[in-house]
């Protein structure tokens, strides 16, 4: 009978300790998923009408809110609305997408290293101007 009773107490004890792993995982799950990578940009960047510098910065996408944020020396320097794509395969390396507006780079998107998804700037299904 202490056998069986032992038996049960680990046995119970296995199933609490992987409930609460289950619970414990399922919780990061509703939290926003937001990525954040170091870039280089090789030249001034007009973004959401704000001209960022060229120089060392961050590069942030907030899925919670659909924002993508450039930041130099941990302040945001520009914020634009944003959507992400998916890709048919993953990026190699974090790249910045711009066009020449008369004579200023404009922000088109941007790809995260390792993923499946482009990051682009404006609404999903907004088209702006020519590529």
């Amino acid at each position: 009978m202490k056998a069986f009773m032992k038996s049960t107490v680990v046995a119970l004890a296995i199933v609490a300790l992987v409930s609460l792993s289950a619970f414990a995982g399922d919780k990061n799950k509703n939290k926003s998923k937001s990525e954040t990578k170091d870039v280089t940009l090789t030249e001034d960047v007009m973004v959401n009408g704000t001209l960022v510098k060229a120089g060392e910065c961050q590069v942030k996408f907030d899925e919670a809110t659909n924002e993508l944020s450039i930041l130099k020396d941990g302040k945001v320097k520009a914020k634009t609305p944003a959507h992400v794509e998916a890709r048919t395969d993953k990026a190699r390396e974090t790249k910045i997408r711009t066009v020449d507006k008369g004579g200023v780079a404009e922000l088109l998107g941007v790809s995260f290293n390792g993923s499946t998804r482009d990051v682009l700037v404006g609404a999903a299904g907004s088209q702006s101007g020519s590529q």
